[in-house]
């Protein structure tokens, strides 16, 4: 069987399709890394001179910058390092608050501990003790780079903080439970109270009117739905607030659920194998969405930055000193918050992170000198490339994150306002003809209940995919951004027709449920017309296959009837037609005289203009004699018919 040409939809979709089938393929099959990368970490199981090795500046980084060599009186004169930066400042520090988890001990991440501080590039011994003589250039590129991670690190904020207030109701709305309240009291005391009476004077008007037709059916029906009403807005109004906590609870319940289970996982290190001295530094209070904003937060915007300040992400250079450094450029929410309550600690805390700075800075020109140069700010262009590559990490991450957060928003707000709408619909929904308007806020309330379980689960998924793609070292960088990008794409083409099918405006999807007497219409309504479609689609189809070539034809049929206008037959040897029995009464032609001929017959006509076509000889006429007109004779007319 052959197909016509697929269509610019099924060949997008088929694109989408495959390449979501390599994307997991690629993340759940890796390819096996190459033998000679293997032994990376070997050459730092004992670092040289004392100095701490990688896994210890992880641990403990504060102890390892104290093992550096201080840098003499003299060269400090001609170093200045960068200012540190508050965790909620830059177009960021719009969307940054500090999360509760960061208030009591247990792991943090770098979101949880510094907000959005140090994701900028500055330069460093450039010119010596000579500042003047700084290249032009280096100034612009950093600019440029500068104001690249300022759009990053704004969308990374904007997509943690919606999430965030997403999946914490609580923290987002509380700020409504006084409308909520007040509102619904005073609607329900006002108008619902009021003119409530007058609808139920209606509804009994209606009742006994369809009583006296015998439809005690329908008037029952209109009862009951009366009642159900009457009930569902004293109750909302009687509890405001707490119906709508409930919803927010029983849905926070089972999204928490999913969230554990395939969200980013948590990273508690167990009582037994945990070495530090407070053992609760070992546990992870962190909720989900802050783990997600921990992981985002890391692998977008801190990996990228440390590839512009030292050159690689990955390498022994950026691993042990790559923290410390960015430390040193940025405060945290508690030393922010001592320097806001204290304002005399700000100099002794900028000192010491200078002071860390210079430090390591100075081991990094003793050890790796190409990463010293990148930490100037010579290679302004790779530092172009990073902030780069983090704005189009940021903005293809966040595209279905802050969509999905901003659904289930929006599915907990609809159920707020539902609650202070109720008693100002219910009004005129006790008489159930007039009750659209509250069906359509059930509509809504359902379609907000479908998204929030739905995006809230897609959300956690996706984050989870995220994490996994971006901690898989097998996988080059720029795949990992192509494959977070192909999972947003994947995760909103599967879970939009979920939404459509609930969506909150058009038709009701809940009229079935909340009319069940219609059901047997719409079964008798949907069976007559496949009725009557068996019946008119094969005689139109045969219709318009008929004088196709190829096609059977139907036999002919011949019918005969009596043509009401008759012609004359025509006879090649002039003879009258036979006389046939009459079908139809003979008509006698009126009497009339005409004068006897003269003369010995039939004389010629005079000359006329137009000469008669035939004459007529009857040799027995008189004047006397009544004419009689010949009997009609019949005509059969034939047509031809194609048989059914």
């Amino acid at each position: 069987m052959s197909h016509g040409p697929a269509t610019p939809r099924q060949r997008w979709f088929s694109f989408v399709l495959a390449s979501a089938v390599i994307a997991l393929a690629t993340v759940f099959f890796p390819f096996a890394a190459p033998a000679a990368a293997a032994p990376v970490a070997a050459p730092v199981a004992q670092a040289p001179g004392g100095l701490c090795t990688v896994q210890e500046w992880k641990v403990d980084i504060q102890g390892c910058v104290d093992r550096l060599k201080d840098v003499g009186a003299q060269r400090v004169q001609c170093l200045k390092a960068p200012t540190p930066e508050a965790p909620d400042s830059g177009m960021a520090g719009w969307f940054a608050s500090r999360p509760e988890a960061g208030k009591v001990n247990g792991q943090k991440g770098l979101y949880t501990a510094y907000g959005y501080a140090g994701y900028s590039y500055t330069t460093y011994d450039v010119g010596g003790c000579v500042p003047t003589l700084m290249h032009p250039d280096y100034k612009f590129e950093n600019t440029v780079a500068n104001g690249e991670f300022m759009l990053a690190t704004g969308v990374i904020g904007a997509s943690n903080a919606l999430r965030e207030r997403a999946w914490d109701p609580g923290l987002m709305w509380g700020w409504a439970d006084p409308l909520v309240e007040k509102a619904t009291e005073a609607v329900y005391t006002k108008v619902f109270t009021v003119f409530g009476a007058v609808t139920l004077a209606i509804v009994g008007l209606y009742l006994l009117w369809r009583s006296r037709q015998a439809e005690m059916s329908a008037a029952m029906t209109t009862a009951a739905w009366a009642v159900l009403v009457a009930v569902i807005v004293t109750a909302l109004a009687s509890w405001p607030v707490l119906s709508a906590h409930l919803a927010d609870q029983a849905l926070v319940s089972s999204l928490s659920v999913v969230h554990d289970a395939v969200g980013p996982p948590s990273d508690a290190i167990p009582e037994d194998q945990c070495n530090r001295q407070d053992k609760t530094t070992c546990r992870d209070v962190r909720p989900p969405a802050v783990r997600a904003s921990d992981m985002t937060v890391e692998t977008m915007l801190f990996k990228n930055w440390v590839r512009g300040v030292l050159g690689s992400a990955d390498s022994v250079t950026a691993q042990k000193y790559g923290q410390a450094l960015y430390e040193a450029r940025s405060f945290s929410w508690g030393e922010i918050e001592d320097i806001r309550k204290e304002p005399a600690q700000r100099d002794v805390i900028i000192q010491r992170k200078n002071i860390q700075w210079m430090k390591i800075a100075e081991q990094i020109r003793t050890e790796d000198p190409e990463a010293y140069e990148y930490l100037t700010g010579a290679k302004g262009m790779d530092r172009i490339g990073s902030g780069f590559i983090a704005l189009i990490a940021s903005v293809m991450f966040a595209m279905f994150d802050i969509v999905a957060s901003l659904l289930v928003l929006l599915g907990f707000l609809i159920f707020r306002w539902a609650v202070i709408a109720a008693p100002i619909l219910g009004t005129v929904a006790l008489l159930r003809p007039a009750s659209g308007g509250f069906r359509r806020l059930l509509n809504a309330v359902v379609a907000a209940l479908f998204n929030i379980v739905i995006f809230g689960a897609g959300a956690a998924i996706y984050l989870f995919a995220v994490d996994l793609i971006m901690s898989t070292s097998t996988l080059a960088g720029w795949l990992q951004v192509v494959l977070v990008w192909l999972c947003g794409v994947v995760g909103w083409l599967l879970l939009r027709p979920y939404r459509r099918i609930t969506q909150l405006g058009g038709r009701d999807p809940a009229a079935a449920i909340a009319s069940p007497g219609s059901w047997h219409r719409r079964f008798l309504r949907d069976a007559r017309d496949v009725a009557t479609l068996a019946v008119a689609l094969p005689a139109a189809e045969e219709a318009v296959n008929r004088g196709k070539p190829g096609q059977p034809q139907a036999p002919a049929r011949t019918e005969q009837r009596p043509d009401d206008n008759p012609r004359p037959e025509y006879r090649p040897d002039g003879a009258p037609p036979p006389e046939q029995s009459p079908t139809t009464p003979a008509t006698t032609a009126p009497r009339r005289r005409m004068p006897p001929p003269d003369g010995g017959g039939w004389s010629e006509p005079g000359t006329v203009e137009t000469a008669p076509s035939y004459s007529v000889y009857r040799p027995g006429r008189s004047s006397t004699t009544p004419e009689r007109a010949a009997p009609a004779r019949p005509a059969v007319r034939a047509e031809a018919r194609q048989q059914d």
